[in-house]
């Protein structure tokens, strides 16, 4: 059994756009023998007898069924299109008939030089021009001798030019169609490189990260649990172990979901904003630092992704906080409402820092945020101030992306002291 076999309804669908494309060719093909027959030739002119009349429509009607057929076999087409020109002009020149078909040929050349290779859009091209110079000549000897010269220039002129033109034109129309269709390919792969980048990603975060929290988390658990009833600070710092490894897992789930997605906007990778920094807050006041949060203005409607932008800010801030200053520092975190969002994240650097707690990090968080700031129109600065550290932004109510802006950079030299996440 033929698994390949179309469903009906595509098959009709094939067979209507068939016959659609069929019908567009017949008319052209009809389209371009009546003027050779009635332009060219003289089927009205009196005293043309109905020899002349029937070789002349057993000609044209050749021509016009082979234009028909032009999309399935283009040279062969062009042979028998170039077969009744050029014989045509040579019974007109024996006087046999009068008939110099033109615009025929004009349309198998096309055709030929769209659809063919090099040498047989050169080879059409050649022939061309040598059923040209046939016309050409017998239009010269209609006329008296003194005005062959200007017959012969103009003819060739005219001629010549058209033909070369149409040539021209189809191998101009055929470059660019390759092209598109190379592009095309090439970002159907560049696509394909993207997913399987994102899937290669995805599989690393999952045996890397998600294992080790994973990992974490269910040791935490069971510390928690062997703890003894009376050790109240280490069960609650177990259970808040638990509590942000399961929110982390939760993220990283989500984050897994939109990388093996290729249709999933990276933005749906969690859904924080200003309202949600209450919580992430009081997570960094229980690792021992005191956090203080100063709001001032209205607060108006932010853009979902400024929205997030704004809260990843204060996270990042506060985790360095977290990671640099250690327990016992007091940080400010102002945020100030008017003509634009303003950001502030500042601590004393008064805590008790552990030097391990640097492998925590990986030195690109501050510099990601910063090219988020950027895309929006914003500004970002980090930087030591007094005896800690000062990260400050200020973030447009809506996002106005800035064209053709450079990579950005953190100011204040912050980023030797502080990596970020």
């Amino acid at each position: 059994m033929d698994t390949t076999e179309q469903h009906p309804a595509d098959r009709a669908a094939d067979h209507r756009r068939h016959r659609s494309v069929g019908l567009q060719d017949l008319a052209l093909a009809l389209a371009a023998t009546a003027p050779d027959v009635f332009y060219f030739g003289n089927p009205a002119f009196p005293g043309t007898s109905w020899a002349e009349h029937a070789q002349v429509l057993a000609l044209a009607c050749v021509q016009a069924v082979a234009l028909a057929l032009r999309r399935r076999r283009p040279m062969a087409v062009f042979l028998v299109v170039w077969a009744v020109t050029t014989g045509a002009c040579l019974l007109t020149l024996a006087d046999a008939l009068s008939f110099t078909p033109f615009f025929g040929l004009l349309l198998a050349l096309y055709t030929v030089a769209d659809t063919c290779r090099r040498p047989a859009a050169f080879t059409a091209l050649a022939l061309g021009l040598a059923a040209t110079g046939l016309k050409t000549y017998y239009l010269v000897d209609l006329v008296p001798t003194t005005d062959s010269t200007s017959m012969l220039l103009s003819s060739l002129a005219f001629y010549v030019l058209v033909t070369v033109s149409a040539w021209s034109l189809a191998r101009w129309v055929r470059a660019g169609r390759i092209a598109a269709e190379r592009d095309r390919r090439d970002l159907t792969e560049a696509r394909r490189a993207v997913v399987r980048e994102r899937t290669r990603i995805a599989r690393e975060l999952h045996d890397i990260v998600a294992n080790a929290v994973a990992v974490m988390v269910m040791r935490a658990e069971n510390a928690r649990s062997t703890t003894p009833a009376e050790q109240t600070g280490a069960i609650e710092a177990f259970g808040h172990i638990e509590d942000v490894g399961r929110s982390a897992m939760t993220e990283l789930r989500r984050m897994l979901r939109v990388l093996r997605s290729p249709d999933a906007p990276v933005e749906d990778i969690g859904r924080h904003g200003l309202a949600d920094l209450q919580p992430m807050l009081e997570d960094g006041r229980r690792t021992g630092i005191r956090i203080d949060l100063d709001v001032r203005g209205t607060p108006l409607p932010l853009d979902d992704s400024v929205d997030r932008t704004a809260y990843r800010l204060v996270q990042e801030a506060v985790t360095n906080i977290t990671k640099h200053a250690g327990p016992g520092s007091h940080a400010a975190v102002r945020i100030t409402w008017s003509d634009a969002l303003h950001i502030e994240v500042v601590d004393d650097g008064a805590g008790r820092t552990l030097a391990l707690r640097r492998d925590l990090s990986t030195g690109h968080g501050l510099i990601g945020l910063a090219e988020r700031i950027a895309v929006f129109g914003g500004e970002l600065t980090a930087g030591p101030h007094r005896a800690g550290f000062r990260v400050a932004a200020t973030l447009p109510l809506s996002p106005t992306p800035a064209a053709g802006a450079p990579a950005p950079a953190v100011s204040g030299g912050g980023l030797r002291r502080r990596g970020g996440l």
